[in-house]
This record gives structure tokens, sequence and C-alpha cells, in this order.
């Protein structure tokens, strides 16, 4: 089983700011000037993802705070990926009080297995880009392609509300998350 640590975090959503690695997106509400130039095929920073082997995995979650969101990326031959160099990137994202709140009113049905943990595959309902992070709390994901014609951003539920995806949801993986006391475990079938 692979555990996350610190270094695996990915970004803080906050209202007021955003913890940011190397790796991370800027949040900025201008996407299309502070997203210029980075790669439509993976989120920014794969050198900070938790990578697994192809197929069933498990990974250690515990480390997430409120908040925060962690990328697991492992191969696949689905051919839906082919836009993210056959790689399916899913975001863990741990919510906030309000975000839970949020999801509470929200969330489509079966798809939240613990309103605290959104599981979400990182993969644009439009034209099956990558998603980056915003680190804007009401709009946590956006699709990287840019272009005049799509520039999908997607709320804490996974619901397209700008760009060519709104209206839309981002899907889910197949998977199955533990909570046993403090640990945290999501399983990738």
């Amino acid at each position: 089983m692979q555990k996350m640590t610190r270094r695996h975090v990915m970004t803080t959503i906050s209202s007021t700011a955003v913890l940011l690695c190397p790796a991370i997106l800027n949040a900025q509400t201008n996407f299309e000037a502070a997203w210029a130039g980075l790669p439509e095929d993976r989120p920014t920073g794969e050198n900070q993802l938790i990578t697994v082997s192809a197929g069933a995995a498990e990974v250690e979650i515990s480390a997430l705070q409120p908040g925060e969101v962690a990328v697991i990326a492992r191969p696949t031959d689905d051919a839906e990926f082919s836009a993210t160099g056959m790689m399916q990137y899913v975001a863990v994202h741990r919510r906030t009080a309000e975000q839970v709140a949020f999801g509470a009113a929200n969330d489509r049905a079966g798809t939240v297995q613990n309103p605290e943990y959104f599981v979400v595959n990182l993969l644009c309902t439009h034209r099956g880009k990558a998603i980056g992070l915003t680190g804007n709390p009401e709009a946590p994901f956006a699709c990287l392609d840019r272009g005049s014609r799509h520039g999908s951003v997607y709320n804490a539920v996974g619901m397209g509300v700008a760009g060519a995806s709104e209206g839309e949801y981002l899907s889910i993986p197949d998977y199955t998350l533990t909570v046993d006391g403090p640990q945290v475990v999501l399983s990738l079938a």
C-alpha cells in the first residue's frame, strides 16, 4: 500500500491563501493568463504526484487536512484517457466544513462514500484534457485547455459551472474509501 506523506499533498485550498508546492498551479481569477503554456495532458508538477502501478491500488491519505487535494496517477489502457498520455489522474479532495455542507445539498447520489472526501477523475468532460487545481474553494478544478471554446471550470462537487462543460459532472473512478480511526485508505479498483 502506498502511503501519502505531506510531500504528496498537491495544494491547500483556502479562501485567503494557497499553499503552493513548486508543482502547483497558482490560483488566479484570470486562468487564461495564469495558465498560458501549461501542458494539457497532465496536472502540472507530475513529479509531485503519488504514482501507483496499473490496476488496483491502495493509497493511505490520512495526512490530508481539510481543504487539501492529493493527486494519484496510474497507467491505464482505457482510451478515454488518451489525451492524458494514457494516465488516469485521480484527485482526493478533503473538503472543508463549508464544502461538506455544499456537498450535502449538491452531491450526486451514490458518488460520494464519505462527505468529507471527494474523489474524482481529473479528466475534462469536454475533450478529455487534464484538470488542474485552481486554489478557489468554490471552483477548485479547471481544465488546462484554456482555448476560447474550452475553459471548463468545476465546483466542489465536480459540476461544470463555466466553459464548454457547464452543466456536466466530472467522472468518478471506481473506488472504496475506508476510514478506521485516524487511518484513511483509498482503494482504486
